[in-house]
């Protein structure tokens, strides 16, 4: 990666012969040397070491990328061995939240849209309005780049970029490989449909198949999984099992009648202790004395679950894995990580403590997550989660609502940007908004960063003079005198 940078010492030549960036200019120190200030661009060498230590430690879920340890250097210093995959990973997921923690903000925005706009159009599904703005937008994304970064930086690759949108309107996603290729596959995804038991791209199993959802009337015997470890029966305490009732009869909502029938009846709102009691008491009056209005389901869910749980470390919930923190830590992968979304548009993140199985009669099964939940409310002294440039970033060291750390494991989701550094939780959500970069938000007063300048020995190259450069229009009159003569001349 440091013999790949466009940041040379004759790219630093050029800015002082356009006369521009008088602050990245080289200058001349004796015998030969000459001092290279630090441009606010690049990492300095402390920042540069965290950023790879960063990389080092960033665990994916399942499936979702190759470990990134072994591609960092020993001395931390630089990422080697990367795949074309893990570059697609290290731009659209990982370099945004690097940006934004090492990077001044007006360098790293623009940085940080790019990585979106890349996001967007590796999407599995794209919409035509959504390219026709990043195509607007990448004028003025690019425009930005052409104040920060010397102008070796500027080769066909970064004008290609601008044609992407309209490749992907008119053909569908941009592919990468030759047209030969690109042909071969299509004629055998073709003849591919004809064949019969045999394992094809279109009737393989994805990673983490968990089968169709049990069909059932009332949507909490919905929530199963898939479990991939083996269970662990065990009694649970009176309390917890309490609050347990209690939660999967709240998300219930087609026993929501019966709350406004048990509210009114006891002139009361104390519904969390006193409904389940209540709730049981009328079901099997009902059961008993009308039965055919009475389903099995019903029945079940009123008459509580056991007094032992079957415990599981981990498991697959619509197509998704979970693994609790504790098995967690020994793993190279990370799939502990939980968020689900709250009123108001506001998000909970979480980390997944246990994972429990709740038994009813009639085989019925409800599975909940115990999760940890991360304090996100900002007070006046202390700023627990900050949102910039559409990511989101967490403080992991608070716990958050104590006493409701139960959800339904279809309620989970899984965000693949959901990444932890260290104390903190990086969520990028980019992907979902538009690009927002405006030429005139950003300022560069100065590209000469605070890292300590390099030393180097370079032998400048003379200027061109200005009648050393070929004028196109007198080529053409030569050329065009000697074509008049040659026929003159016949």
């Amino acid at each position: 990666m440091n013999d790949k940078s466009k940041d040379t010492n004759k790219a630093r030549q050029d800015l002082e012969q356009l006369n521009i960036r008088t602050e990245l200019w080289l200058s001349k120190k004796g015998n030969g040397k000459f001092i290279k200030p630090h441009a606010a661009y690049s990492f300095p060498p402390e920042k540069r070491r965290k950023f790879c230590e960063f990389i080092k430690g960033v665990k994916l879920p399942d499936g979702f990328g190759s470990n990134f340890k072994p591609k960092v250097t020993d001395n931390d210093n630089n990422i080697i061995g990367m795949k074309s995959h893990d570059c697609h990973l290290m731009m659209q997921r990982l370099l945004p939240a690097g940006a934004q923690a090492y990077l001044d903000s007006s360098i790293a925005t623009p940085i940080i849209e790019l990585c979106s706009f890349f996001k967007k159009i590796c999407a599995r599904s794209i919409k035509e309005s959504s390219m026709l703005i990043a195509e607007d937008q990448l004028v003025h994304i690019l425009c930005n780049f052409e104040q920060i970064y010397p102008l070796t930086f500027f080769d066909i690759m970064i004008h290609l970029v601008m044609h992407l949108p309209a490749e992907a309107i008119l053909g569908g996603l941009p592919e990468g490989c030759i047209a030969e290729a690109y042909i071969a596959e299509e004629a055998l995804t073709f003849c591919s449909h004809y064949l019969w038991n045999v394992p094809t791209r279109f009737n393989l199993p994805d990673r983490n198949d968990d089968g169709p959802p049990p069909t059932s009337e009332l949507e909490v015997f919905q929530s199963a999984c898939t479990p991939k470890s083996a269970g662990v029966g065990k009694k649970m305490d009176h309390e917890v099992k309490k609050k347990l009732i209690w939660y999967v009869l709240d998300n219930s909502p087609e026993i929501d009648k019966y709350k406004i029938e048990c509210r009114l009846a006891m002139l009361e709102n104390d519904l969390p202790t006193k409904f389940s009691l209540w709730f049981h008491d009328k079901i099997s009056t009902l059961y008993t004395k009308k039965p055919s209005k009475c389903s099995l389901e019903l029945f079940a869910l009123a008459s509580e679950p056991k007094d032992h749980a079957t415990y599981y470390t981990s498991c697959i919930v619509n197509g998704v894995k979970f693994v609790v923190h504790s098995r967690e830590e020994r793993l190279l992968t990370q799939n502990n990580r939980v968020l689900i979304p709250g009123e108001n548009g506001s998000i909970y993140y979480g980390l997944l403590e246990e994972i429990l199985e709740l038994n009813y009669l009639t085989h019925q099964k409800v599975v909940l997550f115990q999760c940890k939940w991360f304090k996100t409310n900002n007070t006046r002294n202390t700023l627990l989660c900050v949102t910039k440039n559409n990511i989101t970033s967490i403080s992991t060291k608070d716990d958050w609502w104590k006493e409701n750390q139960y959800i339904l494991a279809t309620q989970a989701r899984q965000d693949k940007d959901f990444i932890v550094d260290a104390d903190v939780v990086h969520d990028n959500n980019s992907s979902d908004v538009t690009l927002t970069t405006i030429l005139d938000d950003l300022e560069y007063t100065r590209l000469s960063g605070a890292g300590p300048s390099t030393e180097v020995s370079f032998i400048p190259t003379s200027r061109v003079n200005d009648d050393e450069f070929i004028n196109d229009d007198d080529e053409y009159d030569a050329v065009h005198v000697l074509s008049s003569d040659s026929e003159d001349s016949n």
